[in-house]
């Protein structure tokens, strides 16, 4: 289900990374990045990819994948209360239909901050509308606002607000 082409057709995730203004010297964590749906064209544009993911057999798949399409991707297992990466060192962090899955958020959003460069991003991507696809499963519907006062609270601004389909993409930047 996390990389088939019928997901493909639905999501395409040269669309969402197109919107996420990456750029060829950038580090970029995708966190929950299950099989590598977005990890693969990231690393396509920028200097360094960290796929990270609770399951070790979901990074097995995306480091699998990232090697069938001749890119590098480093990967970390870690629930994301503890990442094990330097103190400002990446420039966007990535969640594709993950945040509603963090059980302790502030923790998780406080391991973000720190490792995020000063002016360092951090990518919210949720279903935020029902749609003509809603009843196929997916990922629950999240109130926006929800998840905005929750970036805010962990110490990052609100930068922008990206609608891209059913989807919102809540971007904070580090101060």
């Amino acid at each position: 289900m996390l990389n088939n082409r019928v997901r493909r057709f639905f999501q395409s995730s040269d669309r969402l990374v197109s919107k996420l203004g990456l750029r060829a010297t950038d580090v970029v964590v995708d966190f929950g990045c299950g099989p590598g749906f977005y990890t693969i064209p990231i690393a396509k544009v920028v200097a360094r990819t960290i796929a990270v993911d609770v399951s070790p057999r979901m990074l097995e798949k995306a480091a699998s994948n990232a090697k069938k399409n001749y890119v590098t991707v480093e990967t970390l297992a870690t629930d994301g209360k503890s990442i094990k990466l330097g103190d400002g060192t990446v420039d966007l962090i990535l969640l594709t239909h993950v945040f509603h899955e963090v059980a302790d958020r502030s923790k998780v959003l406080g391991e973000f901050l720190r490792i995020a460069k000063r002016s360092g991003r951090l990518a919210i991507v949720e279903r935020t509308r029902g749609g003509a696809f809603a009843w196929t499963g997916g990922p629950p519907i999240m109130d926006q606002a929800e998840v905005i006062r929750e970036v805010e609270r962990a110490g990052f601004t609100l930068a922008q607000v990206v609608s891209h389909g059913n989807d919102s993409i809540v971007i904070g930047r580090k101060p």
